[in-house]
């Protein structure tokens, strides 16, 4: 068994190779911690078309979808 030592800023070296910036679930069972690797998520760059409206230049991103009732609960919690 190998002994793992927490330092001040709680992070721990952990013994096996791993790349940098892999990502872990962290997961406690009783008395044991189980940290499970998560695969990465592919990311893409958003596309955006500017329009002029009104007066003004409007950034459109491609494929975004609009939730009505979520802008409506967000502007009514705004003080």
């Amino acid at each position: 068994m190998k002994i793992l030592t927490v330092d001040a800023h709680q992070r721990v070296r952990l013994p096996d190779k791993l790349e940098p910036r892999t990502r872990l679930s962290y997961e406690r069972i009783g008395n044991q911690i189980v940290l499970t690797p998560i695969a990465p998520v592919e990311r893409h760059p958003a596309k955006v078309r500017f329009e002029r409206r009104n007066g003004r230049t409007v950034g459109i991103i491609e494929g975004a979808k609009f939730d009505e009732s979520a802008l409506k609960q967000a502007l009514s919690e705004f003080p």
